[in-house]
């Protein structure tokens, strides 16, 4: 665990006497071609993007898993007229920053190389370079920005690549610029119960002969309970591969789901857990989207549901909803619920939750997207949640609900680009900004959740 990682440690010696990576660390050859050469670089700070960044007479470089202050050689593998991307093959002068460890080297984390505390702080000077940046919003105008930080073993999610049959079967995380699956064993954002699992995952997948793409995996937060849904590769998977996929799969579970292209082909077990949150027992599935962080999912749902009780009960509109997680915190605070969720399975889960809530007669769920339900609804809220996807809501979108929220906003962030460009528009609606908040949901990456309200001006 983190303890067995220690700060400022050189990576082990290579053969040219340089503290070099471990393999899966060097870049792979991109898609367009060899590694376009090896450059010597000083990385000056870190892109919003996770990369260090660096300035020359070949123009601005970002090179992967790179620190600020740090003497790397590097891997190019692009070029284009003003920037080249790269990936460290050796550090010759590491920071202070720099963790080494078996985790430092775990393909699906960026930054586990990063001691913690250096990395949140970090986060926070990206996001507000960010908003100013996109957003045009000066760092002096940010209310008060707390961090939230996360123990390790956090994902209540997780996504692993398969590749390979039989004995060449392999189950992790891609490694950089390639579809070479590299393990996954050291990772600590995974539970040490799901790192047990990993062999008996591939072995599993290999005993059934059967060619999978992925396998995604929902824990509950204690975690001695997971669904696993799989995901067969290409057209040629039948329903007796899935059964015997299934079959192989289904005593490392609670339940299993076996998908190809077109559909679900097989399932077993139970479809659904129950995971508590913010004082409510929420339903989800594996294929349904839910946030990823056992150890902050309730800090997170407190965090909207204290904006929501700053208002009189009134209609809230909860928009990208999901299970349910933000439903339960407008409800908690007194107000007549509407979610609008695209998804048909994870609408299904808030469906089966609402059956059980004693409020949930004051919950309305839209099965529709959120553009599609402002078209045909006209109402205006006293409260408005909306916690998009990555992309973010859209200038569209935005000015939308910012026009037909009366009260409060919040909006909830996996992005600090796409939240800068939807709060540059939302300001512009009469809005000033209230409060923001960072949760490390994401750690030993470059991710970081943001919680920003606004009020409505006088």
């Amino acid at each position: 665990m983190r303890n067995s990682r220690r700060r400022g440690d050189r990576p082990r010696q290579g053969d040219r006497g340089r503290p070099r990576l471990p393999r899966s660390s060097r870049p792979s050859r991109a898609s367009g071609g060899p590694p376009a050469g090896v450059r010597t670089v000083r990385v000056e700070r870190l892109a919003p993007t996770g990369e260090g960044v660096v300035r020359g007479d070949d123009g601005v470089g970002f090179v992967e898993r790179a620190l600020p202050g740090e003497l790397v050689e590097t891997n190019v593998y692009q070029v284009r007229n003003s920037f080249w991307r790269g990936t460290v093959r050796s550090v010759l002068e590491p920071s202070a920053a720099r963790l080494s460890g078996p985790h430092g080297d775990c393909a699906g984390c960026d930054w586990s190389h990063f001691e913690p505390a250096a990395a949140l702080a970090a986060k926070r000077d990206l996001f507000l370079e960010t908003l100013r940046r996109i957003g045009g919003i000066a760092p002096d105008s940010v209310p008060d920005l707390s961090v939230a930080e996360s123990k390790p073993a956090y994902r209540l999610r997780s996504r692993l690549h398969v590749s390979g049959r039989d004995v060449g079967t392999a189950v992790g995380y891609f490694e950089p610029h390639s579809h070479r699956v590299a393990p996954a064993a050291s990772c600590e954002a995974l539970s040490e119960r799901t790192r047990a699992l990993l062999p008996g995952l591939r072995d599993a997948v290999a005993g059934s002969r059967v060619e999978v793409s992925e396998i995604a995996i929902l824990e509950a937060p204690d975690p001695s309970r997971r669904l696993l849904l799989a995901q067969g590769a290409g057209e040629a998977m039948t329903r007796d591969d899935a059964e015997r996929l299934a079959a192989a799969l289904e005593p490392l579970c609670d339940g299993v789901r076996v998908r190809a292209a077109r559909g679900t082909l097989s399932e077993a077990g139970a479809k659904r857990l129950g995971i508590e949150a913010g004082g409510r027992r929420l339903e989800a599935s594996a294929g349904a989207f839910f946030q990823a962080n056992r150890h902050l999912l309730d800090r997170l749902c407190e965090a909207v549901a204290a904006e929501a009780r700053g208002l009189p009960p009134g209609d809230a509109l909860d928009a990208f909803g999901g299970v349910g997680l933000f439903a339960g915190a407008l409800l908690s605070a007194g107000h007549r619920v509407t979610s609008v969720e695209g998804g048909g399975e994870a609408a299904a889960c808030a469906r089966s939750a609402r059956r059980a809530w004693p409020d949930g007669s004051r919950w309305t769920i839209a099965e529709q997207t959120v553009a599609d339900f402002l078209d045909r609804d006209e109402r205006r809220f006293a409260c408005i949640v909306a916690d998009p996807p990555r992309a973010g809501l859209g200038r569209g979108v935005a000015a939308d609900l910012a026009d037909r929220c009366e009260g409060r906003f919040v909006y909830v962030s996996c992005d600090p680009a796409t939240l800068a460009r939807d709060l540059a528009e939302i300001l512009t609606r009469g809005f000033r900004m209230r409060s923001a908040a960072l949760f490390d949901l994401f750690a030993f990456t470059h991710r970081i959740e943001a919680v920003v309200s606004l009020d409505r001006a006088a």
